[in-house]
């Protein structure tokens, strides 16, 4: 057992994960899911900074992630960091085709924008979500 003034280092025994591409993933899956998993925890119990931190380590690895951006850009927004949740949302616009997505990212995006101080275009984004959730909302009750 180390003494009180000697540091341990531990290692990982695994070695690092070569993708298909060749580039070397220092994070394995399980990594990930855990890293996520924490980091949602902390967004639950509003320790949304905390969140940020454990998922920019993961966006580093994975940033093409979409399920990790979506709750990247949600914690982004709790920290109130608009500009830096606009870019992620910028980058989901790009990767996420999913239609049920639309409305969940037109709102955040319109809290980003709020955040940014970019009033007037962020009331514009929150009225065409509310006019096509309403619009939404009518589909899906026939």
């Amino acid at each position: 057992m180390a003494g009180s003034d000697k540091v341990q280092h531990f290692t990982s025994a695994q070695p690092p994960i070569a993708s298909e591409t060749g580039a070397v993933e220092l994070i394995s899956g399980p990594e990930r899911d855990l890293l996520c998993v924490l980091s949602y925890t902390h967004l639950a119990s509003g320790q949304s900074a905390k969140s940020v931190a454990l998922l920019r380590l993961v966006a580093h690895e994975q940033s093409q992630d979409i399920d990790l951006l979506r709750i990247l850009a949600y914690a982004l927004i709790s920290e109130r960091r608009g500009d830096e949740a606009l870019s992620v949302l910028d980058k989901l616009d790009k990767l996420d085709d999913e239609p049920s997505s639309c409305l969940p990212l037109m709102l955040m995006r319109s809290h980003a924008l709020r955040h940014s101080g970019r009033m007037t275009e962020a009331r514009a984004v929150f009225k065409r979500y509310v006019s096509l959730r309403g619009s939404t909302a009518a589909i899906e009750q026939h």
